[in-house]
């Protein structure tokens, strides 16, 4: 069941750490964002910025973050600004009582002389109170430009990191961790076949499991070549083939 949020935004069932799919370059920073979100914070970082392009996977440990701390009796405030910027400043207050305060996508409203303030207002708070913060954004935080100069003393004043994209060559690795997250095994030539014929963004990976998934369970087969034809090349699915 979803844990509801700030302004009823829920997070994502299923987008835990166990789910997540990191590489060698990613794993010291998932490591990280494990130790930041235990209740006890035996790092001692208050505040962390993550950054990477789309598709690398920020959300999904933003979420991560909380649904740990969650768990763990804690209370975490998650604000997907990309959703939720329309609704103004206001959606920043009110938000004492939380341990960790999540700022997904700060980026788009950074600019904006009325958001920075209110941003400024929410991180001095924060330090004050010892809350958690954790931030992402597409860009490294040194190189994004704010109208207030003590904001970007903010921004770059915790620990940041970058999140790696997967390589074309690492996403067939992507597409078994989650298949066998499911339940179920694929064969070598099925997810060859997949990668070869199919859209290779995250995204449209992640929906061609899902579909193959919910069609194998209701029609009781095997995920093979031609269970995937079948399936992927439907009218309803015919926009994840790749243009020849």
């Amino acid at each position: 069941m979803s844990k509801q949020l700030t302004l009823n935004i829920a997070l994502r069932d299923g987008l835990r750490f166990s789910s997540f799919y990191y590489n060698d370059k990613n794993s010291q920073l998932y490591f990280i964002l494990k130790a930041f979100s235990e209740a006890s914070q035996q790092i001692g970082i208050q505040q962390i910025f993550l950054w990477g392009g789309t598709q690398s996977g920020k959300s999904h440990l933003l979420q991560a973050c909380c649904y740990q701390l969650a768990e763990q009796g804690l209370h975490a405030s998650y604000l997907p600004l990309n959703e939720l910027s329309l609704y103004g400043t206001q959606i920043l207050s009110g938000l004492h009582n939380s341990n960790l305060i999540v700022i997904d996508d700060i980026d788009i409203v950074l600019g904006d002389k009325n958001w920075e303030e209110a941003l400024l207002n929410l991180i001095n708070q924060a330090y004050s109170s010892q809350q958690r913060l954790l931030f992402s954004a597409k860009s490294n935080p040194r190189d994004i430009k704010c109208r207030l100069p003590r904001l970007s003393s903010r921004l770059i004043g915790g620990s940041s990191y970058q999140l790696k994209v997967l390589s074309s060559e690492e996403k067939p690795q992507l597409f078994r961790f989650k298949a066998q997250q499911r339940g179920f095994n694929l064969d070598d030539r099925v997810i060859d076949y997949i990668y070869k014929h199919y859209l290779q963004d995250t995204d449209s990976l992640l929906e061609i499991l899902d579909q193959l998934d919910q069609e194998s369970l209701r029609q009781k087969a095997r995920v093979t070549i031609p269970f995937v034809k079948q399936v992927i090349e439907s009218k309803e699915n015919k926009h994840y083939i790749k243009e020849s």
